[in-house]
């Protein structure tokens, strides 16, 4: 190594994208709101997508871990996922559920089944975070815990630790009253005593509009 070799911090924030993990209750727009990210690709692990019946986003339907590795194959090694900027998942809370469910097929202890799953799940959340060049666009569905925080759901004590302490935004996508604006669907991009929100990048609005290529723009601004 050389002092030539050194590049400025900005140069690994760029190359690295914007990595996200979005929430909300159902039916509060998470999964249309990926039509607006740039060019993404759309990893859907559970049925139900009436809401993108109108969409052009390339998907591909994994409900078992058989297709998850497939598509993960694929988006890691393919030239051809060079042609798209975001990776949408669908949801990365029912990923989890369709790793616990096979691990019961072979595990008879709960805890082995939560600990198989989580070594399942964990090394791709990993892997996506690090992945260059590529935005995070992960879908979670939500929990509200007996303090009354909402939180992204994960199945286990390890995954609903780790992935979000890993990701650089958490965003939860709901209707807000916003003054001036009135009752809207926005990204809650700060945390408040009830919802866990988070961003690292200094430069997000407590809320902003559901349009993830404008977030992101404004995120790495």
């Amino acid at each position: 190594m050389q002092a030539s070799d050194l590049k400025e911090a900005r140069e690994f924030a760029i190359q690295f994208g914007c990595k996200c993990v979005v929430y909300g209750p159902a039916g509060s727009g998470k999964t249309p709101i990926v039509s607006t990210a740039p060019r993404p690709v759309l990893l859907a692990v559970e049925p139900g997508l009436l809401s993108m019946r109108n969409s052009t986003v390339k998907t591909w339907l994994a409900p078992d871990t058989k297709r998850i590795d497939e598509f993960f194959n694929w988006f890691f090694n393919s030239a051809e996922a060079k042609n798209f900027d975001t990776l949408a998942i669908d949801s990365s809370s029912q990923m989890c559920d369709i790793a616990l469910q096979e691990a019961k097929k072979t595990e008879r202890h709960g805890l082995q089944q939560y600990g198989k799953m989580a070594e399942y799940v964990e090394p791709y959340m990993r892997r996506l975070y690090f992945l260059p060049e590529k935005h995070m666009y992960l879908i979670a569905k939500e929990e509200t815990q007996d303090s009354g925080m909402r939180r992204p759901y994960y199945p286990g004590k390890q995954l609903p630790v780790s992935i979000p302490h890993l990701y650089d935004c958490i965003l939860r996508v709901a209707k807000v009253s916003i003054p001036n604006v009135g009752e809207t669907t926005a990204f809650q991009c700060n945390g408040s005593y009830d919802v866990l929100a988070r961003n690292r990048t200094g430069t997000l609005d407590t809320f902003e509009p559901p349009d993830f290529s404008a977030l992101v723009k404004k995120a790495m601004a």
